[in-house]
């Protein structure tokens, strides 16, 4: 039986989906926040604490995987428009990388991927407003290890967003 990718399997609107949600979770946070009473049974509080960061992991591991899948695959660019569409759009860098080098590079949208694969731990950056909740602040530090040498990656997440939807 022949094996077929797995990017070949995820359709496009439903990547379209899970990246709305990512931005609508990581990008709404700070409206929960001005909602917010700032005491510690706020409400909303409670929503983010439970669900936002869980959410937010679980979407950019699943957009991540997907992406870079297809992106290794043997179907992308997904056709000509796309081909011609992407070559007109040059990459955008998603983030930072600091490596045991101590050198920060940039972080290319590919790699980017790879790095939330393999992260073994992911901290999403938070702020703050006065006597309210914490909120997302749209990035995320990613830990990690490749052949015995520590990383840390910093993703700026609409970049991110943008490239990924570009992919698409």
């Amino acid at each position: 039986m022949q094996a077929f990718p797995t990017a070949l399997l995820i359709e496009r609107p439903l990547i379209y989906s899970s990246l709305y949600d990512l931005a609508t979770v990581v990008f709404g946070s700070e409206g929960l926040a001005r909602l917010s009473t700032g005491d510690d049974r706020d409400e909303f509080d409670k929503l983010r604490v439970r669900h936002e960061v869980a959410q937010a992991t679980k979407l950019l591991i699943e957009v991540a995987v997907v992406l870079r899948n297809l992106l290794d695959s043997d179907v992308w660019p997904l056709d000509v428009i796309h081909e011609t569409r992407v070559d007109g759009r040059p990459e955008t860098n998603v983030g930072t990388i600091l490596e045991e080098t101590k050198k920060e590079t940039s972080l290319r949208f590919r790699d980017a991927c790879n790095k939330l694969i393999h992260a073994k731990k992911i901290s999403f950056g938070m702020a703050t407003l006065p006597d309210k909740m914490s909120f997302l602040d749209g990035t995320v530090e990613l830990y990690g290890d490749w052949q015995g040498k520590d990383w840390v990656a910093k993703v700026f997440l609409v970049d991110f967003i943008r490239m990924a939807v570009r992919q698409l």
